[in-house]
């Protein structure tokens, strides 16, 4: 799962100004934009942690295929920050969702982490940061769950993955580490992590015409040790154009690695997504 997660996916067909783009026919974009703020709202009526809304400036960025990143502050100061991040993808919502839940693809390279048991649209992950001198490392545990009544209410059009920290988060750390499980991570390493206060939120996906993609990420954390809230919000918001791309290039690599002899990616509708063919005459 990550110190940094979250996907939001759309599937749309593209307005002008996004590569690959196809604008149907009477669906313009104006139409299209419409539209996404139309499944944004039904999202937002079941969703665990909705997003703020957009705005027309945003989405039209959206539809001129740029990145677009937000802060979400909250009136009180004393509460840490959502970073917000979205993009647009040539790519249809199974696949990239298969991009981020494969096991065989590395999500964050700076994240250790480890299933706490069997996968499952209910499932609890361990994640180890390991920061330079002077930083102490910062690990967690998280209770990541698939919002099935999301999917069930729209008509499987809005997928919701949600994580938050576990109410016996500190008390799990040894056990996941003690049998070397965590690559890299040793029982002494975790015994002097500190344990991150505030980590949440959850990766989305929303299905409209057209085969296509809009991407999002949003994270709200913090990870203690006299490290500035604003300062950990401003480092997610730096790489949210890193973890978008990563996300479809991810993607990109599914169809032929995600066959019938691979073992089944849940879809946000705690389903098994079908195997992904590669096209007539290959990649």
């Amino acid at each position: 799962m990550g110190i940094l997660p979250v996907l939001f996916v759309v599937q749309a067909s593209l307005a002008p100004g996004v590569p690959g783009a196809s604008t149907p026919t009477g669906d313009g974009p104006s139409g299209l934009a419409t539209r996404i703020q139309e499944a944004l709202a039904e999202f937002g009526a079941g969703a665990r942690f909705p997003l703020p809304p957009l705005g027309d400036r945003r989405v039209h960025q959206l539809l001129r295929g740029e990145v677009v990143r937000m802060r979400d502050v909250p009136e009180d100061p004393e509460r840490p920050q959502r970073v917000i991040g979205l993009r647009i993808a040539d790519l249809p919502r199974d696949q990239v969702w298969v991009g981020y839940r494969d096991p065989h693809f590395v999500l964050d390279e700076e994240v250790a982490e480890r299933r706490l048991g069997p996968p499952g649209p209910r499932e609890r992950w361990y994640g180890f940061l390991d920061l330079p001198w002077p930083f102490a490392d910062r690990q967690w545990v998280v209770e990541v769950e698939d919002n099935v009544a999301l999917a069930e209410a729209t008509g499987n059009r809005a997928w919701e993955r949600t994580w938050t920290l576990a109410a016996d988060g500190p008390r799990a750390v040894a056990a996941a580490v003690a049998d070397g499980g965590v690559p890299g991570v040793t029982p002494d390493m975790a015994a002097r992590a500190i344990y991150t206060p505030v980590n949440h939120g959850a990766w989305l996906a929303i299905s409209l015409p057209g085969g296509r993609c809009l991407l999002g990420y949003h994270v709200t954390s913090v990870v203690g040790g006299g490290i500035p809230d604003r300062l950990v919000a401003d480092f997610a918001l730096a790489r949210l154009r890193s973890v978008l791309g990563g996300i479809v290039a991810r993607g990109h690599r599914a169809p032929g690695h995600y066959g019938a002899g691979h073992a089944p990616v849940l879809g946000g509708d705690g389903r098994a997504i079908p195997p992904l063919l590669l096209p007539p005459g290959g990649p």
